[in-house]
Order: C-alpha cells, then structure tokens, then sequence
C-alpha cells in the first residue's frame, strides 16, 4: 500500500501550557493530520519563508497525541532558540506543519505493550497508550527523567494516555529513584518499544538483543526537512549502510540498526 502524501498546512495554536521545568505542551488545530497520524509518526514545525528568527529551518516533533476534534498535542522541550521560541507560541498564533511523515509502530494484535520512554521521548507513548487502551489493549508506560522537576505533570499525563505512567527519576524526586530501565521485566512476553536520547535506547537495544528479545525504536535525530531530501538525520545500519531517519524510520526493529558507540 502506498502511504499517503503528508499534509502542509498552517495550524491556529489552541493552547500552549508548561508542564514541567523547561517543557511545554502545545495543541495544534489540525484536523488533517490528527486523522491521518498514526503512533510514532511526527511532523515537521516551522514558521514559512516569512520567518526572519530562529528557527530558519521547521524543527520535527512526534505527533503527542490526537482528539477526534482535530486537535494534536506536542510535547516539546526548550533546548536552543528554536525551541524557545515555539515555548512562547500563545492562542492565536500559527505555524506551518507538514505531516504525518514518517514510519509508525507496529503493534501486532493480542500481546501487552510496554512502552520505555526517556525524557520527551515520552511523546508518541501518550498518543500510542491512548490508542491502545480505548482499543483494549493492555499497555505498561516507563517513563524516566534525570530530575523530579523535569516530570511531565502527572494529571495531564495520565488524562492524555488513558493511564498514568511508572515514573523514574535519577534523583528519586518523583516515582521510584533510578534509571527507567530497572523497571523492565524481561520474562514477560511483551510487544516492547522504546523511544528516548541515544545513550538509553542502546542500553535497551544491547539489553534486549542479549535476552532475544525484540524491540522497536524510536530514534531522535535532527532534521533539517523530513522528507528524505537533506540526509542530515542518517543513521547507521546493521548491515553496514545508512537509514534516513526520517522516512525509513523514526520507528526500526533495533536489530536493524547498529548500536556500537
């Protein structure tokens, strides 16, 4: 089947609201893109070619969450300008998305998930958990920060997944005190995803690999268009090629990609 051209459109901004040190919550009115998106898809966010501030180039975001009034969710993190600035976006205001892009996970039929997040890797687990429980699966979310303050606010969180999360925090501020990949168990027969910074995806990719257990990744790369044009967000392969993450990813079976530091 070929998968449908993404959409590009300007979005109004509905609300925008901080949800923990440095990281906001961002809905979107975007009702094309909330019905075609699927669970580990992003979108690319910018301002157009009249945009004359950082960001230059539209920076990519998973797809947060979706409401079948056309309304999709980003979670996103202050880190540079770019992103700074989309943190001070308020109702009103636009931006140009282009999307769904990219390659989804894929779930299967009947086992239990377990989703491991990282940080605002946390993103495509809420829009997947959500999905998933309304469906009746039966779905574990793992989530892990390095600081308590950095905790996605539980409330919304456990609102937006249908469910609350098992939170991790290094400093043992919030949840259970160590790295979010102690609460893993590995003798369930789980269908298991993973998406955070590279440093904990290949603790998870070698941990799982050793057990033989599969997993799928979500890889955070830059991107500079999203489409497969740039090649600035390649990854390597197993096999000794490159991946683009943006179109043969972000999601990979993780025995695909090589996890040598």
């Amino acid at each position: 089947m070929t998968a449908a051209s993404p959409l590009r459109h300007r979005a109004s901004v509905l609300s925008n609201r901080r949800v923990a040190q440095d990281t906001w919550w961002l809905e979107l009115d975007s009702p094309g893109i909330a019905a075609a998106s699927r669970p580990g898809q992003f979108v690319m966010i910018g301002y157009g070619i009249e945009n004359t501030a950082a960001p230059f180039l539209p920076r990519p975001f998973s797809v947060g969450w979706r409401a079948a009034d056309g309304r999709v969710g980003i979670l996103l993190r202050a880190f540079g300008p770019g992103t700074t600035r989309m943190a001070r976006l308020r109702p009103g205001e636009d931006v140009l998305l282009l999307g769904p892009l990219g390659r989804p996970f894929e779930l299967g039929r009947d086992r239990p998930i377990v989703c491991v997040a990282g940080g605002v890797g946390l993103a495509p687990f809420l829009f997947l958990a959500d999905e998933a429980r309304t469906a009746g699966r039966d779905v574990r979310l793992l989530y892990g920060e390095r600081t308590g303050g950095r905790v996605f606010d539980p409330e919304l969180l456990a609102s937006l997944a249908g469910g609350p999360a098992e939170v991790w925090t290094e400093d043992g501020a919030v949840g259970q005190r160590g790295l979010v990949l102690e609460g893993i168990d590995w003798s369930a027969d789980r269908v298991l995803l993973g998406c955070g910074p590279s440093l904990m995806l290949r603790a998870l990719a070698e941990s799982a690999a050793e057990r033989g257990v599969a997993l799928q990744v979500s890889v955070e790369e830059h991107m500079g268009c999203g489409v497969g044009t740039c090649q600035g967000c390649v990854v390597p392969r197993a096999d000794g090629g490159w991946a683009k993450a943006c179109t043969d990813g972000p999601v990979f079976e993780a025995s695909e990609l090589a996890w040598s530091p």
